[in-house]
């Protein structure tokens, strides 16, 4: 009798405990994303070490850095690649924000004029930059 007693609270906890894994596993509140990639030129050259973050009207940004070859993926969270899809404010930085060492005009980043669109589908997205 024993057993059988032991043997039905572990099945009851199993039945009690697989909904909170297969909830867990899913996207949950996760809005829609789509993957997004590109590259980012200054006066022609690749920027390399450059911020490029995405802010969608509501939700988390996305951001990456650019590679030696001026080429960034956008990350959404953790494993998560991408950004939200929607209209996005995109701001590109060489410096932290509290530094006066930024070598882009603030039209890039403190007083952005940049936005792009972020589709579902795969979207690159360049971003041709001036110093002047």
């Amino acid at each position: 009798m024993r057993r059988n007693c032991s043997h039905l609270l572990a099945t009851m906890l199993l039945v009690a405990l697989v909904p909170l894994f297969v909830v867990g596993c899913g996207k949950g509140d996760m809005p829609d994303i789509g993957p997004v990639s590109g590259t980012v030129t200054l006066d022609s050259k690749p920027l390399a070490g450059a911020m490029v973050l995405f802010r969608p009207e509501e939700g988390r940004q996305s951001s990456a850095r650019t590679d030696e070859n001026g080429r960034y993926e956008l990350k959404y969270i953790r494993d998560v690649m991408g950004a939200v899809v929607g209209p996005h404010k995109v701001i590109i930085r060489t410096a932290n924000e509290d530094s006066s060492a930024e070598r882009l005009p603030p039209r890039y980043n403190r007083q952005t004029t940049l936005t792009a669109e972020v589709t579902a589908e795969a979207n690159t997205i360049d971003f041709v930059l001036k110093s002047h």
